[in-house]
């Protein structure tokens, strides 16, 4: 008995030392921080700016994930979307027949044969564009070379930044400066992707933004005529075939126009649909029905993939035309909003820090550059924000600038190593 209560108290000193390895204490010194971007508008901005900002449903939404606050997003976006369908017990059956498996795998097996994958995203959600990075080091060992984004403006300074530097910065684009739209920038570019925009540039209407996105990539597939591809879009992008009832004037997105400008048939996959709501009545109604671990996409003994079609015989949607996809993948809910566990992948992990001896007032931003790229330039690593004067950080194994800012514009800095 002395030896296993030995042995208890040995493995709750272990425990509690490498709690406290996660708890840092900085040395924090005044620091005159400023963001360096060209724009008239802060990139960043606190909850309280927001709440009472009068601006349209998406910008809002977009805002508060930009600094982390994934609760208020939810809270923000299920206002303009909230209308799903009910289920029939025949429809319950029919799901059942469906087994959840991992959707990396799949869609790394299916990649081997396709020049282009095209993947979406919800512009409000960031655990889409952690999905797409995930894939990076698969798609790289698949062939894959380039990736081409929506909201990556490769303009000829921002490029020249970005090859110089090697990491994307505030002015890259609007999206981009969402800090897993950065990692994800950050990430191909250390893969060795050839990183392009395809923005359309003076269309006039939704449609001539398609076909211009189109026709720019397939402006670059000409230049790379045998080499592969990935698309990371927003939302309807991705589909194929004829937008229904003439949807939003388009008659077809990028994915449908590319087939039909090139002849390429690309791997379309669709993240939007059965993703989380912050209120489970506003979910797909299948996705209200799954409780998921990992990203799934759902298959049944034919082999044959859930959610693929969005036909009038689908039984996942309403009736809503021809227009299609071909993988539907289905994402784990977020166990927690501070720092949801879809953050914590490869070498990443969740790091507590507190500054609370610190002459500071909050509410502040807490913000992680990587060391080496420019404090205040680049797109920073994670951002939270801060009641308290504790946050928690999701962080490689990098070395890092921590930087604190209120509302006062006063700001203090730290190194993390």
């Amino acid at each position: 008995m002395k030896h296993l209560f030995i042995i208890a108290i040995s493995l709750l000193s272990i425990a509690c030392n490498t709690k406290n390895e996660d708890q840092k204490k900085l040395d924090f010194v005044e620091f005159d921080f400023h963001f360096d971007t060209e724009s008239n508008e802060m990139p960043y901005n606190f909850s309280s700016y927001w709440d009472t900002f009068p601006t349209i449903v998406d910008r809002k939404a977009w805002e508060f994930a930009k600094i982390g606050n994934i609760k208020r997003m939810h809270e923000i976006w299920d206002t303009k979307e909230s209308i799903e369908i009910g289920l029939t017990q025949e429809q319950r059956d029919s799901f059942g027949h469906y087994k959840a498996i991992d959707a990396i795998d799949y869609i790394l097996n299916e990649a081997e044969e396709h020049q282009v994958v095209i993947i979406n995203e919800a512009h409000q959600m960031p655990q889409h564009r952690i999905f797409t990075t995930r894939l990076l080091e698969g798609l790289k060992r698949r062939g894959f070379k380039h990736l081409g984004m929506e909201g990556y403006f490769n303009t000829p300074q921002a490029d020249s930044i970005m090859q110089a530097n090697g990491y994307p910065i505030l002015d890259s684009g609007y999206s981009t400066q969402e800090p897993q739209f950065g990692n994800l920038i950050r990430t191909a570019f250390d893969m060795g992707f050839k990183i392009f925009g395809y923005e359309s540039s003076g269309h006039a209407n939704g449609k001539e933004r398609e076909i211009n996105q189109a026709r720019n990539i397939e402006s670059y597939l000409n230049r790379y005529p045998n080499e592969k591809i990935l698309i990371h879009c927003g939302f309807d992008h991705v589909y194929e075939g004829d937008m229904p009832n003439n949807s939003m004037g388009w008659g077809k997105a990028i994915a449908g126009r590319l087939t039909e400008f090139t002849g390429v048939d690309p791997l379309t996959i669709n993240q939007t649909i059965y993703s989380e709501k912050g209120n489970r009545d506003y979910e797909n109604s299948y996705y209200q029905i799954t409780d998921l671990e990992r990203p799934s996409v759902f298959v049944n003994e034919s082999a044959e993939l859930f959610g693929q079609q969005r036909k009038e015989a689908s039984l996942d949607l309403p009736p809503m035309g021809t227009f299609r996809y071909d993988i539907a993948v289905f994402h784990p809910r977020s166990k927690k909003y501070d720092r949801p566990q879809w953050m914590v992948y490869g070498d990443r992990k969740e790091v507590e820090l507190s500054f609370v001896e610190e002459n500071i007032e909050c509410p502040c931003l807490v913000l992680a550059y990587k060391k080496g790229e420019k404090v205040g330039k680049a797109v920073p690593y994670d951002i939270q924000e801060t009641d308290d004067k504790k946050v928690t950080l999701v962080l490689d194994k990098s070395d890092f600038e921590i930087v604190i800012l209120n509302q006062k514009n006063i700001a203090l800095k730290a190194e993390f190593n």
